[in-house]
């Protein structure tokens, strides 16, 4: 059963239950913080959790560079504590997240543990990051050039949680190639320092499942696999020569490996 729900700050969350939930799992899609939607969800992953007994809270968040990434995850920590106070409660919850989702649930934990909060149970990150060093890098993820007249109709102003039909795209990878994904953010160099999540935190984190493909153009891979050293209890399962969102691949045997892997971990 599905149904959506809306917080009061105007966030809405796509609730999938199989039935026999008594735990939840949030879910926190990629996109950069530019683009993306809750409705990404594939249902190739989704099912590992309900066949585990989740019900799945698809959360939409605030995006750049209408808003900036203080903002964002500021609006994620209050969607996550109004979510506790009246859907979850008392119930064992556990973080799943793609890309910038896996950097946003990694965040919401470190400010779960800073603010003496209940922590998820398990957490489970597919391609994410930990801290913004790389978000400048000149990478390669597309052999269009786009140009300021491409996004020129995107809106940049106005408040915007969702991103349905992913037409943000293009203005995300315009700040890619341009380089200028900080200034979305409203990120400095002075102020980068902040977003980076701490190796004494990490230590703290509760058991995660990580993974990341080898030949990751986007993401580095090194982000997914040492959390395998910075989180005490981290099963790291790595894919090759795939690219970065794999799991729009849920055929390949790689991937498959990896649903199956999950759903053995979830399951001990």
């Amino acid at each position: 059963m599905t149904e959506i729900l809306t917080l009061s700050n105007g966030c809405q969350i796509t609730q999938t239950t199989s039935g026999n939930g008594e735990k939840y799992l949030l879910y926190l899609h990629g996109g950069g913080f530019v683009y993306g939607s809750k409705n990404d969800l594939p249902q190739a992953l989704a099912q590992p959790f309900l066949e585990a007994g989740y019900t799945i809270l698809a959360m939409d968040y605030l995006l750049a560079p209408n808003h900036s990434l203080k903002d964002i995850l500021t609006s994620i920590y209050d969607s996550f504590a109004e979510l506790k106070a009246t859907v979850i409660n008392d119930a064992p919850f556990s973080f799943c997240g793609r890309s910038a989702g896996g950097y946003a649930i990694l965040a919401l934990t470190a400010h779960l543990l800073q603010t003496n909060a209940p922590l998820p149970e398990r957490l489970i990150q597919f391609y994410g990051y930990y801290d913004l060093a790389f978000i400048q890098d000149k990478r390669k993820l597309t052999t269009t050039t786009i140009t300021s007249e491409m996004i020129a109709r995107i809106d940049q102003t106005q408040p915007v949680w969702d991103d349905p039909l992913l037409q943000r795209y293009v203005l995300y990878m315009y700040g890619v190639q341009q380089q200028t994904l900080t200034d979305y953010y409203r990120v400095t160099e002075q102020t980068k320092e902040d977003f980076t999540i701490s190796d004494e935190l990490f230590k703290r984190y509760p058991p995660t499942f990580s993974t990341a493909s080898t030949t990751d153009a986007e993401v580095p891979f090194k982000y997914s696999k040492s959390l395998k050293r910075l989180i005490p209890a981290c099963k790291f399962v790595p894919v090759y020569d795939l690219e970065h969102d794999f799991l729009k691949q849920p055929e390949n045997e790689q991937v498959q490996k990896v649903f199956q892997q999950l759903t053995t971990w979830l399951n001990t």
